[in-house]
């Protein structure tokens, strides 16, 4: 079987397979699935343009994108612990996480982190000189 590295929030290899869903019921069985098992979907059609969902897959790896730039940042921060794979906490309490608000408050982190960092570079320029 193959195995595939998987991305930020997992942990282990994992073993491909296949599933085939009726259109009209896929999100309710991907939902029931996804919450009682451990699984990673990975999409067949990744590649087609006809996806009413493209759109919340781009923005979800835009936020995976940021969610990695700030992990590798603040990693390098002397002093900076990093809490990480709490996944049946974060199952706990996935009713109350909406996407906007989630992208909202990522992206505004993400501009003050990168509006800090350059501060930052730039008091030690000054400094130095």
């Amino acid at each position: 079987a193959a195995f595939a590295v998987m991305g930020l929030l997992r942990s282990e290899e994992m073993k491909y397979g296949l599933l085939v869903l009726p259109v009209q019921d896929a999100r309710r069985y991907i939902e029931r699935v996804g919450k009682g098992t451990n699984i990673q979907f990975e999409d067949m059609n990744a590649h087609h343009m006809r996806r009413p969902y493209r759109k919340h897959i781009q923005r979800i790896d835009e936020l995976e994108r940021i969610m990695r730039f700030m992990f590798e940042e603040l990693s390098k921060l002397e002093g900076c612990d990093i809490t990480q794979n709490k996944v049946q906490e974060y199952l706990d309490f996935d009713g109350n996480y909406k996407l906007d608000d989630v992208e909202v408050d990522l992206q505004q982190l993400y501009a003050n982190f990168v509006k800090f960092k350059g501060n930052n570079t730039i008091l030690l320029h000054e400094k130095s000189q």
